[in-house]
């Protein structure tokens, strides 16, 4: 039996009845935080809607992780303001704020059975063990670890022991819960498992979730929204689907997902439309391709990003992208092809997998064509 489905339910299956918490709005304002001369957040404007699960993405250094740590009320803000609803939380200490954490280390205390781990935010409430131990009970429920209360911690596994430090997060009831990368420790099996299962428990429970991840796939498969941050800024915040097909910049249409760059050359402009020459294809794509919304020229250079899924395997022809195949990789699903253009540019290429002889795998030379309306075109210097 998988760790989750402990009590014989499916992973996705709803958690048992609880009731419901009440989601607040997180409203940042000019938000920034200095090192001294190193700027970790640069006045950054966010607003986080109640019940919303939102996600801060960007490599290490972006400032994702400062950002949060000023929302729990670790950092102090060097400018600017957090409201949680009504409230200005600006300046009030971590244990004051009424938000739960998840730390990626687990952070539960080795001597304590789990259910005194879980008790532990009630006890330095003042609760009494008799009021704390339902919601205990309760809390330990939502994340299927129902008759674990007796355990230690080291007698856990590592998603069973995440599960507990969530448990705990949830169990004074908080509007809002923040999730410092909670699945880093795991492996990948067991880290796509919590995720479908943190995410169907935010659906049940209606809390607001910011949730700080360097794992792309994990934000896109987890997120209502996420906001990609570099060089302690928001380069942009939007739901995944959009963030994947319409990025506005080529950093972040880089950062999310796979993507291939191409160089372009605008060749006319008509009707709406830019006619692109790139690697001996024409393509004609939409203005609203554009990322940032820049306006081009005839003859400027330009980068065409192009997903894997986008690029198809064709007949050789006069408007097709000559490339040397240097290698084909099976994935279940598909197979991925990795190839170069003659001006040295390196491709992926997915292709659905269909069940033909490896020796008909592409090998040598072989020709691709651009899926005009998946593109995105970004200037040069961009």
């Amino acid at each position: 039996m998988s760790e989750t489905s402990t009590t014989g339910r499916a992973a996705w299956d709803p958690p048992p009845s609880a009731a419901a918490l009440k989601g607040e709005a997180i409203t940042i304002s000019g938000l920034s935080k200095r090192f001294g001369s190193v700027v970790g957040v640069d006045h950054v404007d966010l607003r986080v809607e109640a019940g919303e699960f939102l996600s801060l993405l960007g490599p290490s250094g972006s400032g994702k992780t400062t950002l949060l740590m000023m929302l729990a009320g670790f950092e102090t803000p060097s400018s600017g303001t957090i409201s949680l609803g009504a409230r200005d939380l600006t300046r009030v200490p971590p244990d004051k704020r009424g938000i739960g954490m998840v730390f990626q280390r687990y952070a539960l205390f080795p001597h304590m059975s789990v259910a005194q781990n879980v008790a532990f935010p009630l006890k330095m409430r003042g609760m009494s063990r008799a009021e704390s131990a339902p919601l205990v009970e309760q809390s330990l429920a939502r994340v299927r670890l129902e008759g674990y209360g007796g355990r230690m911690p080291g007698q856990l596994s590592g998603g069973q022991q995440q599960r507990v430090a969530v448990a705990r997060a949830l169990v004074f009831q908080p509007p809002v819960l923040l999730m410092d990368e909670p699945l880093g420790a795991l492996d990948k099996k067991l880290r796509e498992e919590l995720q479908i299962e943190i995410k169907t428990l935010h659906a049940s429970l209606g809390v607001t979730i910011v949730y700080v991840t360097h794992d792309q796939e994990e934000a896109l498969t987890m997120s209502d929204r996420i906001a990609v941050m570099d060089k302690g800024r928001i380069q942009q915040l939007g739901s995944p689907v959009a963030l994947y097909h319409e990025p506005e910049s080529s950093f972040v249409a880089d950062f999310i997902g796979k993507m291939n760059f191409l160089s372009g050359t605008v060749a006319g402009l008509n009707d709406g439309r830019i006619e692109i020459d790139v690697s001996g294809q024409r393509v004609s794509v939409a203005r609203s391709q554009l990322g940032g919304r820049r306006e081009l020229g005839r003859g400027q250079a330009v980068r065409v990003a192009a997903r894997p899924e986008s690029i198809a395997l064709v007949q050789a022809s006069d408007d097709a992208i000559p490339v040397e195949v240097e290698t084909s990789i099976f994935l279940g699903s598909h197979r991925t092809l990795v190839a170069r253009t003659t001006d040295g540019t390196q491709l992926q290429v997915q292709l659905p997998f269909a069940r033909q002889a490896a020796a008909d795998e592409p090998r040598g030379m072989a020709f691709l064509r651009l899926e005009p309306g998946a593109l995105r075109v970004f200037g040069a210097e961009g």
